[in-house]
């Protein structure tokens, strides 16, 4: 029984009923890791619609294929693998690990300069066709996609923009570069039907790496997303409001707050407002009605993966070349169910914590005197921090403790949100909604 609970010696001790949050603390970790299944499967689907434009071209006349293009190419697709291989030679301990590392980098090196110069002796301009991507891929992360300052909305929008990115970089690889690089003048191909396949390719890359990139922000992006808002433009500022001209650093703005913004007034409609004022409603809304609800969002993703398979089945039935439809049903059916069945995907299937069964009883676990406050600024607390928001969450849906009990009773604006996502969040949006305390973790269950 409650009542018969003894407070413990110390207010850091961590009691036996945290093994549950062990085990969920464990979960977001295992969610919030990479997805490498994803992405070995995201890579072989890439190599899967090459092998597929190869044949489209040169058909069963396989000597005819330039195999030095496919496998660097193919090298190429895999290039997020090889990065995180990189990662490990500078990050491990483990001698042997790091041994490996180096030595699957060192050979996919040489491979890909043997057939880098093998393509350039044969071909004069091969080397600018060869460089546009690698030279682009710099710009891309190191200049265009360092632009966004705002961090609330900075992993939200780069990762859209790296999914049509990387949907365009498999489309310049899987459509041109084949056409590009046929190695006889002899060999008959339908230009018209490998620019349809591209474009098939290039949409469920899309959805593929979005399924990815998804997967691996979690709660961010969601978080990101609701926090968008909306602005109404009006003509001049009431007399009771102050305008201030709008900028990053002063988001998120509340609902009522008027700024100015290349020479125009605008008023905050939503909650909480980070996104600019001037941005168009009309591509800001479908970002935020699909991508605000993980099952929304999900249920968006399968039924953008079936109408690919509706069209691919009607291509098998009604086109000469049907093979070659048929075989593309197979990645995007596998990428349907992957979807559909996979159940610890941290974006559609995320593990939302109960709160209000992880508090303690303040009477009997904690200090006399002592609340919430006097813990969640400490350090050596974390386990307290959790109870401390339980406790928060409790006095907000009995109406007291002011707005911020609110929050976590109500969720976050109008809209009936579900509790805090993950408290492993390290973005600005995470310590706007759960300041301190969002930050803390377990000491054996922190990251390295």
């Amino acid at each position: 029984m409650k009542s018969e609970m003894k407070r413990p010696p110390n207010a850091y001790e961590t009691p036996a009923d945290f093994a549950k949050v062990d085990s969920i603390l464990r979960h977001l970790q295992d969610t919030e890791s990479h997805d490498w299944l994803g992405e070995i499967t995201h890579w072989g689907t890439q190599v899967c619609y090459l092998l597929l434009q190869n044949y489209n071209i040169t058909r069963l006349n396989i000597q005819s294929s330039n195999f030095h293009l496919i496998l660097l190419t193919t090298f190429f697709f895999a290039q997020r693998i090889w990065f995180f291989l990189w990662r490990m030679t500078q990050c491990s301990d483990a001698h042997g690990v790091r041994f490996a590392c180096h030595l699957t980098l060192f050979f996919v090196m040489v491979d890909s300069l043997y057939c880098g110069l093998t393509l350039a002796m044969q071909d004069s301009f091969a080397g600018v066709y060869l460089a546009l991507p690698l030279l682009v891929s710099v710009l891309f992360y190191h200049g265009y996609s360092k632009t966004q300052t705002n961090v609330f909305t900075a992993e939200l929008f780069n990762m859209l923009r790296r999914c049509v990115y990387h949907s365009l970089e498999a489309a310049y690889c899987i459509g041109v570069l084949p056409l590009r690089f046929v190695r006889y003048d002899y060999i008959y191909y339908d230009t018209s039907r490998c620019a349809f396949l591209t474009f098939l390719v290039t949409v469920h890359i899309f959805l593929s790496f979005l399924c990815l990139e998804l997967h691996c922000l979690g709660s961010e992006a969601l978080q990101q997303t609701r926090m968008l808002g909306e602005w109404r433009r009006i003509a001049e500022p009431g007399p009771k409001q102050k305008a201030s001209e709008w900028s990053c650093h002063s988001c998120p703005y509340p609902r009522g707050a008027v700024v100015l913004c290349k020479g125009r007034y605008y008023e905050a409609l939503a909650t909480l407002n980070t996104c600019m004022p001037t941005s168009p409603r009309r591509c800001l809304w479908p970002i935020a009605y699909i991508l605000g609800d993980s099952q929304r969002a999900k249920a968006f993703m399968l039924v953008a993966l079936l109408m690919m398979n509706v069209v691919l089945v009607q291509l098998v039935l009604w086109s000469n070349q049907w093979i070659m439809y048929a075989i593309m049903i197979i990645p995007n059916a596998v990428h349907f169910m992957y979807v559909k069945l996979r159940t610890s995907h941290a974006f559609f299937n995320p593990a939302h914590l109960n709160l209000r069964q992880l508090q303690w009883d303040l009477s009997d676990q904690w200090p006399a005197g002592a609340g919430p406050s006097d813990f969640m600024g400490t350090s050596n607390t974390c386990p307290t921090s959790w109870s401390a928001l339980g406790e928060l969450k409790h006095r907000g849906q009995n109406g007291q403790n002011g707005d911020l009990g609110n929050h976590f009773a109500k969720g976050f604006g109008d809209s009936s949100y579900p509790d805090p996502l993950f408290m492993s969040a390290v973005a600005a949006s995470t310590s706007f909604f759960f300041g301190n305390a969002g930050s803390m973790r377990y000491p054996d269950l922190a990251p390295s």
